[in-house]
């Protein structure tokens, strides 16, 4: 009767697929930092948000501006 132990190469191969888990994890939250910084600190001046408030503003004065040309 053989005695059944811890089987090194079993454990080796588990151990293998969980590091190639875990870099793949690695890899996908380090994209996700990636993207982050970007938008975060975008090479223009002011970021994302602060060009698209401002692209508003723009557009809401143009509307005011052409709504007094109206009137008048």
């Amino acid at each position: 009767m053989m005695l059944s132990g811890p089987d090194p190469l079993q454990d080796a191969l588990e151990l293998r697929a969980q590091i190639r888990g875990l870099k793949a994890l690695l890899d996908l939250q380090r994209w996700q930092i990636e993207v982050l910084n970007e938008r975060l600190y975008s090479a223009q001046p002011g970021g994302t948000a602060a060009r698209r408030l401002l692209a508003l503003k723009q557009s809401e004065e143009r509307e005011k501006h052409r709504v007094e040309v109206d009137r008048d």
